[in-house]
């Protein structure tokens, strides 16, 4: 019941905003002046509404320190000779995906591998005992990376889309490493 009467007074709410503005029409105000003739929820509103409008008439402007406007515009014209970073970082951030495609078979090969080569009571201890041990287990891990390489090889070499991902994601890392010897202020030795 609440709500039925909260939007039956709003648009003498927003007729009150109106003619705060200064944009009502005659009819409007005639109509919104018999209303709050006879609402007295409407008449409080109102009465709110126009006095908080008449302090902030009554307030004076606050004006900006001395010299606001030279430092803003020098700010203004410093960040404008700046290039945008956003290339920068994009590029940064598909090297970031490119290298961690590469490295991260490769890690988990050599992960594989040293669990397998743990999980094998024997070989620890022929590991700590015998250097024929720590090559047994180095060439396992060469051929742990040797697989992990052809697997990624074999998805990436015939695939024509990864080729352009690659080559995208060197061309946007040099475009980075460019734009950032540009950015960057030159250090001069003392």
């Amino acid at each position: 019941m609440v709500e039925d009467e909260a939007m039956n007074h709003k648009p003498y709410h927003d007729s009150m905003n109106a003619v705060l503005d200064g944009a009502i029409a005659p009819a409007d105000r005639r109509a919104l002046e018999a209303h709050l003739a006879t609402c007295a929820s409407c008449q409080a509103t109102w009465d709110s509404l126009s006095s908080v409008h008449r302090l902030f008439k009554a307030a004076p402007l606050a004006a900006p320190r001395p010299g606001f406007n030279g430092r803003f515009q020098a700010r203004l014209a410093q960040r404008r000779s700046r290039p945008p970073a956003v290339w920068g970082a994009l590029a940064l951030g598909l090297g970031a995906v490119a290298v961690s495609a590469l490295v991260v078979p490769v890690g988990l090969g050599a992960i594989f591998s040293t669990v397998r080569v743990a999980q094998q009571p024997a070989t620890s201890l022929a590991l700590l005992a015998s250097a024929s041990a720590v090559y047994v287990f180095l060439s396992t891990l060469a051929d742990a990376l040797y697989i992990a390489a052809s697997a990624l090889a074999a998805a990436w070499l015939p695939n024509p889309l990864s080729w352009a991902a690659a080559l995208l994601a060197l061309a946007l890392t040099g475009a980075w490493l460019y734009v950032m010897r540009k950015i960057a202020p030159e250090v001069k030795p003392r």
